[in-house]
């Protein structure tokens, strides 16, 4: 079995909607143990009682910001080489990490008031799942997390036991609400399909450097670094990429080279269909990181399916029940916390980023 078992719907939009289920607690991935990279915060920023803004009664601290920001802010320092797309990406960055974090104690509030639990034994089991993953000790747990900012095991508990509120909230006030209409699914189904009857399937091999949640910032460095080298490897002729697969991957299509065989949109994780159906035939991706760990992709083939029996039909329009309610859930999300934020006290302070 591969480590991108074709279940459809493996991840829910709640899901990327800032950290909400429950495994994505301690990072959505690896990248948010990233330190926040020179330039910002200023160094004396660190003091963790200067205010961001304030939520009703509820401080944000620059800390928390600095904290929020860090992985979008490290990708950006990495990839963006021109000065002033880098500032500006930067300042709309911190402003949406911002927001975010006015969001999330807004719907916390909301759970509070709901009188809404969570049971001690579903936070032990989630730290349970993460040190038996990673191979830690409680001790070792500890110092992880002190590289994700939380400033002991009893503050990673609280800050668990409020993502897992928060998802339950939304599940209750929002997911509740999501419809889908059966006959705009018939029609986006035909219009898919178009007089051809069919629809685009992928041949793609990958190779994975698995990476468990709460991986450390310098193992979240070294794997996507392993795959840099990987790809030279490839584009020197040195080595064929599903032989590459056989020596580097650590997913169970190695010692088939990689090789996924043939899926559609919907097969897979969606942090992966970006990526691979963005790589052209014959090309080779960049490293990006999936809940998996990171990847390099190739693409080997392309072709159209014909849709012709009842099953493969149903199969395509499960895929596109899941995206109308992934865009319904998003869209129904921004409008509930837009009502929230216009009943709430909400101050937000200068930063100091105007040059």
């Amino acid at each position: 079995m591969t480590l991108l078992d074709k279940r459809f719907g493996r991840f829910t939009v709640l899901a990327r909607l800032g950290t909400f289920m429950t495994m994505g607690t301690l990072a959505t991935s690896s990248l948010a143990a990233a330190p926040v990279p020179t330039g910002w915060p200023p160094a004396e920023a660190r003091v963790v009682d200067r205010l961001v803004a304030v939520v009703n009664k509820e401080p944000v601290t620059l800390y928390e910001l600095q904290r929020a920001a860090a992985p979008q802010v490290a990708k950006i320092l990495r990839e963006t080489k021109d000065a002033k797309e880098r500032d500006d990406a930067l300042r709309k960055t911190i402003d949406e990490s911002l927001d975010q974090l006015v969001d999330d104690i807004l719907v916390y509030d909301q759970a509070k008031k709901m009188d809404l639990t969570i049971q001690v034994e579903r936070v032990d089991e989630h730290i349970k799942k993460i040190r038996e993953a990673n191979g830690w000790t409680e001790d070792e747990l500890a110092e992880e997390l002190k590289k994700l900012g939380f400033a002991s095991l009893a503050d990673y508990r609280r800050h668990t036991e409020r993502e897992m509120l928060k998802s339950q909230v939304i599940g209750i006030k929002v997911a509740s609400r999501v419809k889908i209409d059966e006959g705009d699914v018939e029609t986006e189904y035909k219009r898919q399909l178009g007089q051809s009857g069919g629809i685009v399937e992928r041949r793609s091999a990958h190779i994975l450097i698995r990476l468990a949640e709460g991986a450390s910032e310098s193992d979240d460095a070294a794997a996507r670094q392993k795959l840099v080298d990987i790809k030279k490897e490839i584009a020197s002729g040195a080595i064929t990429f599903g032989d590459a697969a056989r020596k580097y991957s650590q997913d169970g299509t190695r010692n088939a080279g990689g090789d996924l065989g043939w899926y559609v949109r919907g097969d897979y994780d969606p942090s992966f269909e970006v990526a691979s159906f963005a790589t052209p035939k014959g090309e080779v991706s960049e490293p990006f990181r999936t809940p998996f760990g990171w990847h390099l992709v190739t693409t080997i083939d392309e072709r159209e399916k014909k849709v012709t029996a009842a099953e493969d039909a149903e199969t395509v329009k499960r895929q596109i029940r899941f995206q109308m309610r992934e865009k319904q859930l998003e869209r129904l999300y921004k409008q509930w916390v837009r009502g929230l934020r216009s009943d709430a006290f909400v101050e937000l302070k200068d930063l100091g980023l105007d040059t």
